[in-house]
């Protein structure tokens, strides 16, 4: 395939996937200005890759062999799309709530950026051509997109926890592309000044090639993440967790108070246990502090001062003992019925839980304890 080619179908595919974004937002299903807020951004940093594909195809630079020319166009467009494509990740992870610097950020080193390129384009200072123009610009535009991707992984690492808190089993799979998506474009940001510094030739189109891949997984899975129920529920366990936040402690006066309040906390623990709550499927521990009738944050305390530390961890491991406990009970039982018992979504999930808990399938630990039985 040759540059032009390339370039073309680069061209094609940033429009398709602009236009996809723009149906599938427009949509009535597609619910909350921070998921439409981010599919805009992430349409408009598509929009102009688009673009500047036209214009590298039309122009044809790579074809004449002028490649710092070709450079000098990658970093004029290439930089701001970059921005716009973080931004709506930053946007969605924090439900639309962005700092003012976040915002100016980008823009202020897009602007330098063009300072420095203009400069060595026409060379006004003697030491600056365009070559080292190139050279200071990628590694800007590098530094800058990796400090945008860590602020976006910490966001992701407060979702996670956020999930962790609320739901009775782990969340975490609706929000993986989030990551594969941020180390992809880590990639990116990686990957300009180690082209532009260790020569054209070979490395841009590989460079291309990362870009594109990179675009095209987190538009496909951002378009996923529209249309199912994933957004809603990661929002709130989100507005949960910074509501959680918001309360203010009462201060324990002494060690005695705290000694009262676990005592309260694991005598509430334990009558709601003997009436199955932990084993109800789907529970929340919103559901789990209105049926022990305690305030949550005693609740948070409590499950943070064990070894499980979180919400779905605790709930998980009460489940499994609940699970061997039957397994070991009857003989007769069946994954489904164990499942369905104690409170697992499915029985591929349990299952899996089951076997990562105890080292052991269910009908292994079955069998085991059916022989330790019988002996």
């Amino acid at each position: 395939m040759t540059a032009g080619e390339y370039q073309f179908s680069a061209m094609l595919l940033m429009a398709l996937l602009t236009l996809t974004l723009a149906v599938v937002l427009m949509r009535r299903e597609v619910n909350g200005a921070d998921v439409k807020g981010s599919g805009w951004l992430l349409a408009g940093g598509t929009l102009l890759l688009s673009i500047h594909f036209y214009l590298q195809h039309a122009l044809g630079f790579r074809d004449a062999g002028e490649l710092h020319k070709s450079v000098f166009l990658n970093l004029i467009f290439i930089l701001p799309a970059a921005w716009l494509i973080n931004m709506s990740m930053i946007f969605l992870l924090r439900k639309g709530e962005v700092r003012l610097w976040e915002w100016l950020a980008g823009p202020l080193v897009y602007m330098v950026a063009l300072v420095i390129l203009i400069t060595g384009k026409l060379e006004v200072v003697e030491w600056m051509n365009l070559n080292r123009a190139n050279h200071v610009v990628s590694t800007l535009y590098g530094i800058t997109l990796l400090l945008y991707n860590a602020l976006e992984f910490i966001e992701l690492k407060r979702i996670r926890q956020a999930l962790d808190n609320f739901y009775d089993q782990s969340m975490r799979y609706r929000i993986r592309w989030v990551g594969v998506s941020l180390r992809l474009l880590a990639l990116v940001a990686l990957s300009s000044p180690i082209t532009i510094f260790f020569g054209y030739k070979f490395v841009l189109p590989i460079f291309g090639i990362i870009v594109l891949v990179s675009v095209y997984y987190y538009v496909l899975c951002f378009v996923c993440f529209c249309v199912s129920e994933s957004a809603y529920l990661i929002s709130v366990a989100k507005e949960e967790e910074e509501e959680e936040e918001r309360i203010v402690l009462p201060e324990t006066q002494d060690k005695h108070t705290d000694n009262d309040q676990s005592q309260r906390v694991e005598q509430a623990i334990r009558k709601w246990m003997e009436k199955r709550g932990h084993l109800k499927t789907g529970i929340t521990i919103q559901n789990a502090v209105e049926e022990m009738q305690i305030p949550r944050y005693l609740l948070v305390r409590w499950i943070k001062g064990t070894e499980y530390e979180v919400f779905s961890r605790w709930i998980t491991h009460l489940r499994v003992e609940e699970a061997k406990r039957l397994l070991a009970a009857h003989a007769d039982y069946s994954n489904e019925a164990v499942a369905y018992e104690c409170g697992f979504s499915s029985r591929s999930y349990f299952q899996k839980i089951f076997k990562e808990q105890t080292g052991m399938t269910p009908v292994e630990y079955q069998t085991k304890k059916t022989h330790a039985s019988s002996s």
